[in-house]
């Protein structure tokens, strides 16, 4: 049973991981006067407040 928590813990840390490298990647390497053309960029700009809009705007394309 131990072993069990143990392997889902390890896959959980190692899955995070990648995302904070795959976040810190996209963030830095992010041109912000070109649109944002990958995945990673887009959630990158979306995580840290790129794309903010109020109470009363649309988001239009």
């Amino acid at each position: 049973m131990f072993l069990i928590i143990a392997a889902v813990a390890l896959i959980a840390l190692m899955s995070s991981l990648a995302y904070l490298i795959d976040f810190a990647w996209a963030s830095r390497h992010d041109s912000l006067r070109a649109p944002a053309d990958r995945r990673g960029v887009r959630r990158a700009r979306r995580v840290s407040g790129m794309y903010v809009r109020g109470r009363e705007e649309q988001l239009t394309h």
